[in-house]
């Protein structure tokens, strides 16, 4: 019954594929948000993944459906599990044995509110300014998609009128179309609050603040991790892929720069994963210590074999 479940729901899939060097060969499912951080690093593991022998494929789903899926055992791999955030949906899954927290991949996040450098001069400092600048931002907050953890914290904080926000709109969309909103608004003078994080472009290319908490925003505005998960049973199934996810990790100013080159220069993300990992090999092979092709060579010299040709 493997990929049932999912293809209810997918509209849209990715595949990258490889020969396989052994009948044992697996299909390796990643759940990828439209979020450009894990979009490349999505890619930048399954070109590692391919030069191990192994095939694999992305599929374009949001958080909600990813867990939904790996619980049914139809999802392999998720690489943007980010909490505090998306722990009421992570946690219960996580309990019940169905999802397996591997290690932290990005330990050095942040997520919350931010607002224009015009609003930050005006005295927005913290969420609790807002109500008093409502008209300014016309009692408007940007968001990413319904479903994200960050959704889910914003509209929790209206829904319970923390910081007066009670009566504001609240608009989700895909992390583009919120930024392209966001980067209208600033063009035309207004001022403007939203969802954000680091690492990601905005921080650097937009003229932007994050806002301070206050009580009630704890579920939004923390210093956040990013977790690799995967489904029960991978580790089993695929001990050599759980050495390489164990030792996978990405300091947020190289994931910046990912998404500063996908998400903003608009390079295929392909090509900004094959790119960097040829330029980053000393680094590389460090995630694949100990670790060996699915045809027992070592992962290492395979992937530098790869990268040369």
């Amino acid at each position: 019954m493997r990929f049932w479940f999912l293809h209810c729901f997918i509209a849209l899939a990715i595949t990258i594929t490889a020969p396989l060097s052994s009948i044992a060969a697996g299909k390796i499912s990643f759940g990828v948000p439209p979020w450009p951080g894990v979009t490349v690093k999505s890619h930048v593991v399954m070109q590692i993944l391919d030069a191990m022998g192994y095939e694999s494929e992305a599929f374009e789903v949001g958080p909600p459906i990813i867990y939904k899926t790996m619980t049914a055992d139809d999802m392999d791999v998720f690489l943007g599990a980010w909490t505090p955030q998306q722990n009421p949906m992570l946690d219960p899954v996580v309990e019940k044995g169905k999802v397996v927290k591997v290690r932290s991949n990005l330990s050095d996040a942040l997520i919350g509110m931010c607002v224009s450098e015009a609003a930050w001069t005006g005295g927005v400092r913290t969420v609790d300014d807002l109500h008093k600048h409502a008209d300014r931002f016309d009692k408007t907050i940007y968001d990413i998609e319904p479903g994200t953890g960050m959704h889910t914290a914003i509209s929790k904080m209206i829904d319970t009128n923390v910081g007066q926000l009670g009566d504001w709109r609240h608009l989700g969309t895909s992390t583009p179309m919120m930024l392209a909103a966001v980067e209208n608004r600033m063009d035309g003078n207004k001022w403007v609050v939203f969802g954000c994080w680091k690492p990601h472009w905005m921080e650097t290319r937009l003229n932007i603040r994050f806002l301070e908490g206050i009580p009630g925003t704890e579920d939004l505005i923390s210093a956040s991790k990013v977790f690799t998960v995967t489904r029960s049973g991978f580790a089993e199934e695929y001990p050599e892929l759980q050495k390489f996810f164990e030792n996978f990790v990405v300091p947020s100013s190289v994931q910046s720069e990912w998404i500063n080159q996908f998400g903003y220069q608009k390079k295929p993300a392909a090509e900004v994963a094959r790119r960097w990992i040829a330029d980053n090999l000393d680094t590389v092979v460090t995630w694949l210590e100990d670790v060996r092709t699915i045809d027992g060579k070592n992962a290492a010299a395979a992937l530098r074999a790869s990268m040369a040709q």
